[in-house]
């Protein structure tokens, strides 16, 4: 009894300390508060080596670059650019756009399954302006209330699109879209052991959630890493992400996608576009004294939030200094997490199942207005028209935190919502 007493009064000191720090500073040193992209496509304020301050800049070009078919593009490809899709290194629009046919759109649809299937991604557009698979999204509509009786509205993608000679049924697939570019490298400095010190397989504390790495093939390094960066932590670096992206989704060879040959990007530009990432800003938060920012912070750590989306890390000695020992505060623990059955799909990524998914890290939601005239939606998909209805989406390992939201006072959602949005 004693004991129990004790581990109850542990937690709830560590909880309080948690709500009482401040997280205006989410990216460490390398916060800016530059106004706009500039905070994600500057170098970090923390960046003053000439020489690194010269390596960051110089990827913004091959990154924002719309390649052509001389340059290496397609023949078929899903966006002509890096920066196509994330715009302005921000989310993409949810459309598949015929009308910019030669740029490409910046929803993308994972495939396997059949023979047929050329590429791990429906590559919907050629470089001779004609678009494939004649995609088609449209919307199930959901309707639900509060507790309260306040009512909500869900909405679930209907996706469909046809590939020549393959068998439909045997077709696994899932709808993404493309999420913001913050503090990659940031991640991929956190150690390994702070990873897998959050895993929890079988549940041992009870508590609902048993997150799991998704252990991957590093190409680079040849050996099985730890899956960090995709919404099923399917890739272990930056660099791998991005060579990934090029290859699949671009049709563009490289050294680590060799898609065709010759190879068509460099390891140089590779490396350029990698540091340009990684040494990139990460945007403060805002508003962190306003009261009901702060009342939405207890609510978050009250409802369980931070079970997976874990508020702060101290990352490890990285080759690039600039990201070495951050105490950072991305909201994630880059482990899988089942999500439940509404959100889950029939396409598993190395070690992760339909159900699972990596816990999106939060810094930088509230920032997306401040990058681009997109209107910003949420979760791997697109179904989430704002951040209430993510939460609402919540199943599986989160439906515990989702039950607690929606049995709060409508002002104390609505504060938990303005949290994370001012973060």
């Amino acid at each position: 009894m004693r004991l129990a007493f004790a581990l109850a009064i542990g937690v709830l000191c560590f909880v309080t300390s948690l709500e009482a720090e401040d997280y205006t500073q989410l990216g460490g040193k390398m916060t800016s508060y530059l106004p706009g992209p500039a905070a994600l496509q500057v170098f970090a304020p923390n960046v003053v080596s000439k020489a690194n301050q010269d390596l960051q800049l110089s990827g913004f070009a091959p990154f924002h670059h719309i390649m052509s078919r001389e340059e290496g593009l397609g023949p078929r490809f899903v966006n002509s650019s890096c920066g196509g899709c994330h715009i302005e290194n921000g989310r993409g629009p949810l459309r598949f756009d015929r009308a910019r046919a030669l740029k490409g759109g910046a929803m993308v649809i994972k495939v396997t399954g059949d023979k047929k299937l050329t590429a791990p991604v429906l590559q919907n557009h050629s470089v001779d302006g004609a678009t494939f698979h004649g995609i088609r999204l449209r919307w199930r509509r959901i309707k639900g209330s509060y507790p309260d009786g306040t009512p909500f509205s869900l909405r679930a993608p209907q996706l469909t699109f046809k590939v020549k000679n393959a068998t439909h049924r045997k077709i696994k697939h899932s709808l993404r879209m493309t999420p913001p570019i913050i503090g990659v490298g940031l991640l991929e400095a956190i150690s390994l052991s702070d990873v897998l010190a959050k895993e929890d397989i079988s549940d041992s504390d009870n508590d609902g959630i048993s997150g799991r790495a998704n252990l991957v093939k590093d190409i680079r390094a040849v050996s099985i890493s730890l899956g960090r960066f995709g919404y099923k932590a399917s890739q272990p670096t930056v660099e791998q992400q991005s060579a990934a992206a090029l290859g699949n989704e671009m049709g563009i060879s490289n050294s680590l996608f060799p898609v065709s040959e010759p190879l068509e990007f460099s390891d140089d530009h590779l490396h350029r576009v990698t540091v340009y990432q990684k040494l990139g800003g990460v945007p403060a938060a805002r508003n962190q004294s306003d009261p009901v920012v702060a009342l939405g912070k207890k609510i978050f750590f009250e409802v369980g939030c931070e079970g997976c989306h874990t508020a702060t890390f101290v990352t490890s000695s990285n080759p690039l200094e600039e990201l070495s020992n951050q105490t950072i505060h991305p909201f994630t623990d880059l482990l899988l997490h089942d999500m439940g059955p509404g959100l889950a799909d029939k396409h598993p990524e190395g070690m992760a199942g339909g159900r699972e998914w990596r816990t999106t890290p939060l810094w930088g939601l509230g920032f997306s207005r401040q990058l681009s005239d997109i209107t910003p939606f949420y979760l791997h998909d697109g179904r989430a028209r704002t951040v209430e209805e993510a939460i609402l989406w919540h199943g599986g390992e989160g439906l515990k935190s989702r039950k607690l939201f929606m049995n709060r006072s409508k002002d104390e959602r609505h504060a938990l919502i303005a949290f994370l949005l001012a973060l």
